[in-house]
This record gives structure tokens, C-alpha cells and sequence, in this order.
């Protein structure tokens, strides 16, 4: 009995290849891991060019993460992003496996290490909302105890 269950394993691995592990979170992140990506973006968002400049600025960051593009995306919206991609000699894979979707809502890019990382966050609209938040109130330095004599004195 076990032959037949070994045989009946080896014959769907012929098939349909290896199981994967975590197959929703492959799917998610097109192929990899969570703990490996460093940025997301969906379908819906690579329409838009309003996120290329945080995508430029993670790959300028760092030099040796990889980008992974969903192909369901078109052209016409990966272009912008494989330019950028390709200016910074950045290795990047276009997948189009119908396993990955192509609904507005799932994966349209992933940045990603080859290692795993643990980024919080990841969503590029997440990260998009922080950064202006930070540059529109900057610390305000506090007077040093000669700044305060030098204004009391009038130099």
C-alpha cells in the first residue's frame, strides 16, 4: 500500500509540480515570502504614477534587493517601473503565471530581499501617508543656553 500512495505522490508531482509551501502568501507576494518583501504595490496602484518616486527611493536604498512584476499588470503600466528598474541595474522577473491574478487589488510589483527582512510596513500607500507626515512638522530645535544670551544681549 505505501508503493501505491509513494507512486500516486511522484505522479502528481510530475504533473503539477512540487507542492508548494504556503501557497496564499506565494500568491500574495508572487512568489516569495513575506518576511523577504520589502515593498508592495497592487495593480491598481502601478496605474497611478504617483508612487514611482517611493519605489526609486527604496531601490536607491538598497542596491541588492530584487523587484518581481506581476505580467497580468500590461505594459503600459510596468513600463515606468522596469525604466526605474533598469536605470538603478537592478535585477527584477516578470511573472504571469495565472496562479498570481490580475484583479486591481493583487500584487502588481514586489521589492524584495534575499533574505528575509520583516519590514513593516510593506504597502506603499502606508509608507507614502508616513513620509509627509514627518516632513511637514520637523523638530524644532530648542534654543541652546549662549543662543538665549546672544537674543538677551542683542547680539
Amino acid at each position: 500500500m505505501p508503493d501505491k500512495d509513494q507512486m500516486t505522490s511522484h505522479l502528481d508531482n510530475a504533473m503539477y509540480g512540487p507542492p508548494k509551501l504556503h501557497p496564499d502568501e506565494q500568491r500574495t507576494y508572487l512568489g516569495t515570502f513575506r518576511e523577504r518583501v520589502d515593498l508592495l504595490m497592487s495593480i491598481q496602484q502601478l496605474q497611478h504614477a504617483e508612487y514611482q518616486t517611493e519605489f526609486q527611493t527604496e531601490l536607491k536604498a538598497h542596491p541588492d534587493y530584487q523587484v518581481i512584476f506581476n505580467g497580468h499588470t500590461g505594459m503600459e503600466a510596468l513600463k515606468p517601473y522596469i525604466q526605474i528598474a533598469g536605470q538603478l541595474q537592478r535585477a527584477f522577473t516578470i511573472v504571469q503565471d495565472d496562479f498570481y491574478g490580475g484583479k486591481p487589488t493583487d500584487s502588481g510589483l514586489v521589492v524584495i530581499s534575499k533574505t528575509a527582512i520583516n519590514q513593516y510596513p510593506i504597502k506603499v500607500e502606508d509608507r507614502a501617508d508616513k513620509q509627509p507626515a514627518q516632513a511637514q512638522s520637523p523638530a524644532k530645535e530648542q534654543p541652546t543656553f549662549w543662543t538665549k544670551m546672544k537674543h538677551h544681549l542683542g547680539l
